[in-house]
């Protein structure tokens, strides 16, 4: 079981409190994703239309992760704009860094930066593990359904129910990783590592709307296996 929010670096939200980040792993979360990274220093507006570069680092996101760490819940970064996301990695404390259990790279129409082998490059020359998130209707036009990056973990999207109001319930077979719909970019079945399964999900017992997360299933032999994770 695994979740990811963005509504500290978005701005929105509250923080989990300590006793939170508990209840969270008593229920069973293993995994909390989060983009550390200012939203208006990596997109140009709130629907991230263009990318911005200036990449500057909130310090309340990373106190979530070092949060997630202290009660030993894995964490992973991402970034909406790729191009921040070796700031994002870099802008945590050597300890946080050297637990990271992986760092995506958001592969998303908004703002349509693609994934190249450079920004691989960037996540692995600091001793991470890159995973790639997208999804059909995004991979095809951005990548041109490149299947040059199939052999690097994909978080997918794909079967994600984002319309239900908050607090919507568990998707049914959650966190069981669900067969692609439609296969893209070289991933099928359930070849996906991550599925980004359902929006607007309430953990931790906060029952706050501005506080819904997404909820993620991750693959679990995949997570052992990687160098970082409790």
């Amino acid at each position: 079981m695994g979740f990811d929010e963005a509504g500290v670096s978005a701005g929105i939200g509250n923080n989990y409190s300590a006793s939170q980040w508990t209840a969270i792993k008593n229920a069973g979360f293993k995994v909390f994703i989060t983009d550390p990274i200012s939203w208006n220093s990596e997109c140009s507006d709130g629907n991230c239309t263009n990318p911005v570069n200036t990449c500057t680092v909130n310090a309340s996101a990373v106190a979530q992760i070092q949060d997630a760490y202290n009660v030993s819940v894995n964490y992973a970064v991402y970034t909406r704009n790729p191009n921040c996301l070796t700031k994002a990695i870099t802008g945590l404390s050597s300890a946080l860094q050297a637990h990271l259990s992986f760092a995506v790279l958001d592969i998303e129409t908004d703002p349509s930066v693609p994934v190249t082998q450079s920004l691989i490059n960037g996540v692995t020359a600091l001793g991470q593990t890159p995973v790639i998130y997208s999804y059909q209707g995004a991979w095809q036009p951005i990548m041109n359904n490149s299947t040059a990056f199939s052999q690097y973990a994909l978080q997918d999207n794909q079967v994600s129910n984002w319309n239900l109001p908050f607090p919507a319930a568990y998707p049914s077979g959650y966190p069981k990783i669900n067969a692609m719909p439609t296969p893209y970019g070289g991933w099928s079945g359930t070849a996906p590592k991550i599925e980004q399964q359902q929006a607007n999900a309430e953990i931790g017992g906060v029952n706050n709307a501005s506080d819904g997360v997404d909820l993620d299933s991750v693959n679990a032999a995949w997570l052992s296996s990687l160098p970082h994770h409790f």
